[in-house]
């Protein structure tokens, strides 16, 4: 696995982006991811953090970290909780550049993350990258990515193949299929890239680390099972995958 200095050393201008991070009870960590994109030698033009209606203090970590950070960093503080794609929904409508990520508020980008992402989707509208699982205070494990660049309907078919951490977005192909639906608390980015790929946009993949996918303490809904199963089947029965059998 390259490093990502390695795999790109660009000169041109990039384009910019803004990085959305959804919060829901993760004062503890919020500003760690936080500092992984601000710290970026691509710097990004805005960070929109969502507060889904914590009960904990992470509303007034967000506040902290806008009033440090000045025009970077914008707060926005949801009344209740409505789940994920609500709150990165939410941001997303904030952000004005051309390229949008959905950086999850317990993981962390790597140096490097974000002018490699950007680089290697120059003739993309979805790139993703790689990323290492940290269990707890654990070690990062080895490089991990679901998808291998392959045809990204197939790879779709197979399950949730990308995730927001590690990966960007246009911000058209967001608006283009309306941001992440709301009717799933879990499932809900491989239903948003199953429609981005649906509606025709260009997938890439590189091989760089670009983040890590920290464990850290705090319920996940995403352990439920049933639930999981049911939004599973509905990702499964979109007719751009449903049809790829007959096919």
């Amino acid at each position: 696995m390259h490093s990502i200095a390695d795999l790109f050393a660009v000169d041109l201008p990039l384009p910019a982006y803004d990085v959305v991070i959804p919060c829901y009870n993760r004062a503890h960590v919020v500003s760690d991811a936080v500092a992984s994109v601000l710290a970026q030698d691509h710097a990004p033009a805005r960070v929109v953090v969502v507060d889904d209606g914590s009960t904990d203090d992470s509303a007034a970590a967000i506040h902290a970290l806008e009033l440090a950070h000045g025009p970077r960093v914008l707060a926005a503080i949801l009344p209740r909780n409505g789940g994920a794609s609500h709150a990165r929904n939410v941001g997303a409508a904030l952000c004005r550049s051309p390229w949008i990520a959905f950086l999850d508020s317990d993981d962390v980008w790597l140096p490097g993350a974000a002018e490699a992402l950007i680089a290697g989707g120059a003739e993309a509208d979805v790139v993703c990258g790689h990323f290492s699982r940290v269990e707890g205070d654990g070690e990062p494990g080895p490089a991990e990515c679901g998808w291998w660049g392959d045809d990204i309907r197939v790879a779709l078919r197979q399950g949730g193949v990308i995730g927001p951490s590690w990966a960007m977005v246009r911000r058209a192909t967001v608006e283009a299929v309306n941001g992440f639906d709301p009717s799933f608390h879990n499932c809900n980015d491989w239903d948003f890239y199953t429609r981005c790929a649906a509606a025709g946009a260009r997938f890439a993949r590189i091989d760089a680390v670009v983040a890590q996918y920290r464990t850290v303490a705090g319920g996940r809904l995403v352990n439920d099972t049933a639930i999981g199963a049911q939004n599973a089947r509905r990702v499964l029965a979109h007719p751009y995958l449903s049809t790829l059998e007959d096919a």
